[in-house]
């Protein structure tokens, strides 16, 4: 469970749902429990506070994540009709987002985010996959396992591509002689021994 009052100190909280965010998404990632907010002693939220850390959770984890492993205690009608305007005003906050992502956002920055979304899913729920796909260590492999959208985004924002080809001039050259099926066996080969084992790097 986690105490809005006991995380915020305050009874007020009109900013920092970035903050709560993070904590909910640390208690999706390391368990399939059910997450309880508890807003017991709080007597204001504010539509910007909702918004920072619920659609940063569904962004990540979905709707069906909010709908089946996120539970509200002690809510007030004023909360919840809080958190029905919230959820009215998508556009707006998207909007924000946009505004203070503006300039970062172009086609490298999306092949990364693409790729860095990729990363992270199959380092939580495949490592040997990430290790084989990414050529990821395993110590890659916890990083991008514990990584939250928002450092995604932050990462992809700066334009730079975040992995490079593994193949020599050599590999390549042998791939190229492959048919799609020996291809497919051969780079999976390669993932578990590794390409140094094969091709020395030039």
């Amino acid at each position: 469970m986690i105490s809005l009052k006991g995380l915020f100190k305050r009874k007020t909280l009109n900013d920092n749902g970035e903050r709560l965010y993070k904590a909910i998404a640390e208690k999706f990632v390391t368990s399939s429990k059910e997450c309880c907010l508890d807003f017991d002693g709080i007597s204001q939220i504010s539509v910007v506070f909702v918004q920072d850390f619920l659609f940063p959770i569904i962004l990540e984890f979905g709707s069906d994540a909010v709908s089946h492993r996120l539970k509200f205690i002690n809510i007030t009608d004023e909360h919840i009709a809080v958190y029905r305007v919230a959820l009215t005003k998508s556009s707006e906050y998207l909007e924000r987002m946009a505004a203070n992502n503006a300039g970062g956002i172009d086609d490298l920055s999306d092949i990364t985010f693409e790729l860095l979304i990729k990363a992270r899913e199959l380092s939580r729920h495949d490592p040997s996959a990430a290790m084989i796909m990414f050529g990821f260590s395993k110590q890659m492999v916890a990083i991008f396992s514990t990584m939250d959208i928002r450092q995604i985004r932050r990462i992809s924002a700066a334009g730079i591509i975040c992995f490079e080809p593994r193949f020599t001039a050599e590999f390549a050259s042998k791939l190229i002689t492959l048919n799609t099926s020996q291809v497919e066996i051969f780079l999976n080969i390669i993932g578990d021994i590794g390409i140094d084992a094969v091709f020395e790097s030039e």
